[in-house]
């Protein structure tokens, strides 16, 4: 069953669905398939973004569904990572990264104004203590530099849980994140990229368990998706936003030749493996965590 926000979000520009790329005639050829199965109204107008649209809608959702049966769960959008228990140690390299330097020697500069008068012995102490202050934040800088402060994307969607026994607000401690999700609406080869680097580096720099992670999509053709969501390990899984009318779409436009039937059975392998699931799926399995 579709999203129930995802009609909303789905439009025509200059006549195209705005799920198709403008540059292949296929992707638009199975958009307008996959629209009219969805009932989208010819005349509908696309949304100008449906990013931050899309992230809203999906929250309010998901925070509505898991009420009755997961009220535990938080959702929320637009989350960094270092928020949650498995990362909150990749704050510790920003704090160490921080220069109190300036405040140090601003300090020792008063402390040799004061102590001048008293003889040469404290200013000389003084002096010493500077040179071995800026040795030390030498050192620290080499190591910050050396690690760098590179980070993970920030997740569309996370949901989270608080960490007994008290909540986050309550205690202090980081909340304990369960799921994230990347959302891209259609793919595009640079696009590709994004959720698989996200998983990777949260697979590689969790301290704890493995939030599930995967990405969501509204893109219908199956070469893209199968690139997405076929064995690379990154993801647990592709979500679909309305896979039961794109699976029609699929099965009524790919027939015409060798490669349309091939692309159209690696797509249906992808379902029936459960690389690729249906958003009724991701509703029922967070309900879970």
């Amino acid at each position: 069953m579709p999203a129930p926000f995802a009609l909303e979000l789905c439009g025509f520009r200059e006549g195209r669905p705005n799920t198709s790329d403008k540059n292949d005639s296929l992707s638009q050829e199975l958009g307008h398939a996959f629209f009219e199965l969805l009932g989208v109204p010819k005349d509908k107008s696309a949304p100008k973004t449906v990013d931050k649209a899309w992230s809203a809608a999906m929250v309010a959702d998901l925070v509505k569904q898991m009420a009755p049966t997961a009220p535990h769960l938080g959702v929320r959008a637009e989350r960094r990572l270092e928020e949650f228990e498995q990362y909150a140690y990749l704050n510790a390299l920003k704090t160490l990264a921080e220069d109190a330097s300036p405040e140090v020697m601003t300090a020792l500069i008063r402390l040799e104004r004061a102590t001048q008068s008293t003889g040469p012995e404290l200013p000389q102490l003084v002096n010493k203590l500077k040179e071995t202050l800026a040795a030390a934040d030498g050192r620290r800088r080499a190591l910050v530099d050396l690690l760098g402060d590179e980070s993970p994307l920030r997740l569309d969607v996370a949901v989270d849980r608080s960490v007994p026994p008290a909540p986050a607000d309550a205690s202090g401690n980081p909340k304990h994140l369960v799921a994230g999700f990347s959302l891209k609406w259609s793919l595009r080869t640079d696009r590709l990229q994004d959720p698989r680097t996200q998983g990777a580096k949260m697979a590689a720099m969790r301290r704890g368990r493995m939030p599930h992670f995967a990405a969501v999509t509204m893109e219908p053709r199956p070469y893209m998706l199968g690139r997405l969501g076929r064995g690379t390990g990154d993801l647990d899984c592709v979500y679909h936003l309305a896979l039961s009318p794109l699976i029609e779409a699929v099965q009524a436009v790919f027939t015409d030749n060798k490669d349309r039937v091939r692309q159209r059975d690696m797509f249906m392998r992808m379902v029936e493996q459960r690389r690729l699931r249906d958003y009724d799926d991701l509703v029922a399995y967070v309900a879970t965590l």
